[in-house]
């Protein structure tokens, strides 16, 4: 877990009124696109719009009308992230549509990293807006502590392609590795940045309703009134289900070993500061050399080369409020 999505997402995947579909954009950027990081060329930018622009509609709509939706979005080893699923059901078009309208409300988790190109929530607003009477969005845009995110990402071997594996895992790593990191991580921070720069420019337009801005580290300290806040922006009311998993009970019906992030555990709670430990201080440093712009927005605090501050977790790294 990188940027605490797994978790947020859980707040509606639990939810009985919530049909909620993992990560729809996933399988389209890694396997019909044979990349999920860097960006595209202009050509297959635009096909990628493309397909972005007509599959979002089709899932928001209940719709499931295009062939190439169930494969896209539903692979087999994705389909038991999602709670609705009932593995004793044929997964047709059919009992999607069955599942969908069943439910108050679609919920989808797209990574920042995996929308077009350019500035990515301009064209996830362009989408949400381009049909009013059919369907509405509201955008919950989850951020986490960039230092956090790139050194989960960087263990993962998430920037990684086979010709740069070599140059990120030597240890010490050479200047190389440190330039291929420093760039991938302004890279990130870049496409976050940019993001919300649109949304503070736009705000008084169609964002002023439809969009909040959350942290991970908020949402995992004070669970309860995150995930209240967040209902009410959607329209959910609070249900045993969501308050039983904020206690770390596993839901009823489900195997824990199959189903590990339908339960909430301390862990998810320990992980917040967890980079403050597992990076030197140099690593950490060249994040915020890279991030800074963004950690500023975000209300992130820098250690500038500090090891006290960076071990003394009793010390908060966040401002209380997002400026």
């Amino acid at each position: 877990m990188s940027s605490g999505s797994t978790v947020v997402g859980n707040m509606f995947n639990l939810h009985p009124d919530v049909f909620y579909i993992y990560e729809p954009l996933h399988h389209l950027r890694r396997r019909i696109y044979r990349n999920e990081w860097h960006a595209l060329e202009k050509s297959r930018n635009d096909a990628f719009t493309k397909d972005f622009s007509t599959l979002l509609p089709d899932l928001f709509t209940c719709g499931f009308h295009e062939n190439s939706t169930i494969k896209l979005v539903f692979p087999k080893w994705v389909r038991s992230y999602n709670a609705w699923y009932n593995s004793s059901k044929p997964f047709t078009k059919d009992s999607l549509r069955e599942a969908c309208f069943a439910r108050k409300i679609t919920v989808t988790k797209i990574m920042q990293t995996r929308l077009p190109r350019g500035v990515g929530i301009r064209e996830l607003e362009r989408v949400c807006s381009s049909d009013p009477n059919k369907f509405d969005c509201l955008i919950i845009h989850l951020v986490r502590d960039p230092r956090a995110v790139l050194s989960s990402l960087s263990r993962r071997n998430f920037f990684m392609g086979q010709s740069y594996r070599e140059l990120l895992t030597q240890k010490p790593m050479s200047p190389e590795g440190i330039s291929l990191l420093k760039q991938n991580a302004q890279v990130l921070c870049s496409l976050v940045l940019d993001n919300l720069e649109h949304v503070n420019k736009e705000s008084s337009n169609w964002f002023k309703s439809h969009y909040i801005l959350v942290r991970y580290e908020d949402a995992i300290s004070n669970m309860s009134k995150v995930v209240d806040d967040m209902y009410k922006f959607v329209g959910l009311r609070m249900v045993d289900a969501i308050t039983n998993w904020i206690q770390g009970i596993q839901p009823t019906g489900r195997q824990i070993g199959r189903h590990h992030a339908f339960v909430l555990s301390n862990t998810d709670v320990a992980t917040i500061d967890q980079w403050r430990f597992r990076e030197n201080s140099s690593l950490v440093s060249l994040y915020e050399e890279a991030c800074g712009s963004l950690m500023e927005v975000m209300g992130y605090i820098l250690v500038n080369g500090s090891e006290h501050l960076q071990h003394n977790n009793s010390i908060p790294l966040r401002t209380e409020n997002i400026e």
